[in-house]
């Protein structure tokens, strides 16, 4: 390989490169809004064509299309690469730009960042990556490693359709020898995170109806009728007073209530990482450190704030959480008025643990559960079902990453574990192979307005042409790592 090269191609195609994120950010793909998904699915296979993949397909998912791409470079090692072609929903109050402008502008040290809904979440780095392979192919002619790629529509809806698509391609899954799923992963202050890791994670929609229950109105009617029909609601909230103590803490489900309080073993390697990450944030407040929106925004950590318990029980600890409500009237501007009886309520729960419980096996406790407390009638809907999923350090593929960034001297955090979960981890699990995912250098931010990727760096996040030299890098000591183990 010739990477000096590649690395100057990277520089002579920088504008075109920029204007492939530009195209696939300009396109909307708002999966609770039902946005532009087709038409974002169609340009990823058109991307994928361009690369030079033999095999591209768009499939369809439960409720938005994905995309399978197979590139046969002839190559001794095959990895999985994960997409999300989605994005949160945008609401164009606060922004200074258009949501889908992808405009080029300097913003706070960097002189300049591309802005738009999905630049940083996660379009932009996903296009520099393709950028990064599509330089290699030009100047080599071809890969080092063969790639299926497998993208979905609905991540931000919880992935509910991607491991039907994981098996829908199981007999070509099965030869993979990694997931290989890179993305910007720098702090402001040029640090680069590499996750071994993440949780398992159910994301679970309870319903309870004036239809299923037979008790309230089938369709919403006017409160002036509260005196001669039940309400949903209540009947909801009954059911979700269950599941937790008096006190609305911990967990009340049987099944899942044991395993509480347990943390999985760690090893004497976990423990040194952990040790680590504690060292580097000594002296500061685990409020500020963690994602908790700081000292101000939370008051009491459950569990204590001795040692290293808050980071312990953030990576390992079980959740069980209420992320939204919804029923009837929504609030002022929603289009939806105060005096009614609403014909349903739902509640979006996610559980997310380290423990070895299926998904499946979490879900049907939490069936059980509300069948012997009588709720027989509460529909449960599930979105996300995946494991947890853990590589060690000593992988390969991880040494390879850890190699790459000590060459390019950015310094590294190693995270054992993750408190997010999610997709990444369902090829992984079925097939039994490690997954390395983030753990590149490039920044910006993911906010809900003004959302933006940095494309000239400050001297401590990388711009885009460095990021797409250190993924070129990567693939080469990817590659050649995962023949040599």
């Amino acid at each position: 390989m010739n990477c000096e090269a590649i690395h100057r191609y990277i520089d002579e195609h920088l504008d075109e490169h920029i204007a492939h994120i530009q195209k696939w950010v300009r396109q909307p793909s708002v999966s609770w809004d039902n946005l532009g998904t087709r038409k974002a699915a169609e340009m990823v296979a058109e991307s994928y064509r361009n690369l030079g993949c033999q095999e591209v397909e768009v499939i369809e998912g439960r409720y938005h299309p994905g995309v399978w791409a197979y590139y046969d470079a002839g190559a001794p090692t095959t990895v999985h690469n994960y997409c999300m072609i989605d994005t949160r929903t945008v609401q164009p109050k606060g922004w200074n730009y258009d949501p889908w402008g992808a405009e080029l502008v300097p913003m706070g040290p960097y002189p300049k960042v591309l802005v738009g809904r999905g630049a940083m979440g996660a379009k932009g780095p996903y296009v520099a990556w393709l950028n990064a392979l599509s330089a290699i192919i030009a100047v080599e002619g071809t890969l080092p490693m063969n790639i299926m790629f497998l993208a979905e529509g609905e991540e931000i809806m919880g992935s509910p359709s991607y491991a039907g698509f994981v098996e829908r391609y199981a007999d070509r899954l099965k030869n993979v020898d990694a997931s290989f799923c890179p993305a910007c992963a720098q702090t402001p202050g040029g640090t680069v995170s590499v996750g071994l890791g993440l949780k398992g994670m159910v994301v679970v929609e309870l319903t309870a109806s004036g239809e299923s229950w037979g008790r309230g109105p089938v369709n919403t009617v006017h409160s002036s009728v509260a005196s001669l029909v039940d309400c949903p609601p209540f009947r909801l909230a009954q059911a979700l007073s269950t599941l937790t103590d008096d006190e609305g803490l911990g967990c009340e489900v049987e099944g899942l209530k044991e395993l509480w309080h347990d943390r999985k073993p760690l090893s004497a390697k976990e423990r040194d990482l952990l040790e680590e990450l504690a060292s580097r944030n000594r002296g500061q407040d685990w409020r500020d450190v963690l994602p908790l929106g700081g000292a101000k925004n939370v008051s009491h950590v459950a569990g204590g704030m001795a040692g290293m318990d808050p980071l312990i029980n953030y990576l390992y600890g079980p959740t069980f959480n209420i992320a939204g409500l919804r029923s009837g009237f929504l609030g002022p501007e929603t289009a939806t008025i105060p005096y009614i009886v609403p014909a349903r309520a739902t509640a979006t729960l996610d559980i997310r643990m380290v423990v070895d419980l299926s998904p499946q096996e979490i879900i049907g406790y939490l069936r059980q559960h509300l069948d012997r407390h009588g709720f027989s009638d509460i529909k449960v809907e599930v979105y996300a079902a995946f494991s947890h999923s853990q590589t060690p350090v000593s992988d390969a593929g991880v040494q390879a990453v850890l190699k790459t960034l000590q060459d390019w001297n950015v310094d590294t955090e190693i995270w054992p574990i993750q408190a997010g979960g999610g997709p990444w981890t369902a090829v992984p699990n079925a097939f039994g192979v490690p997954c390395i995912r983030g753990s590149a250098v490039g920044g910006g931010g993911r906010g809900n307005v003004n959302e933006y990727m940095v494309i000239e760096g400050d001297g401590k996040v990388a711009g885009l042409a460095d990021l797409e030299k250190y993924l070129v890098d990567l693939v080469y000591n990817f590659a050649g790592a995962r023949q040599e183990g």
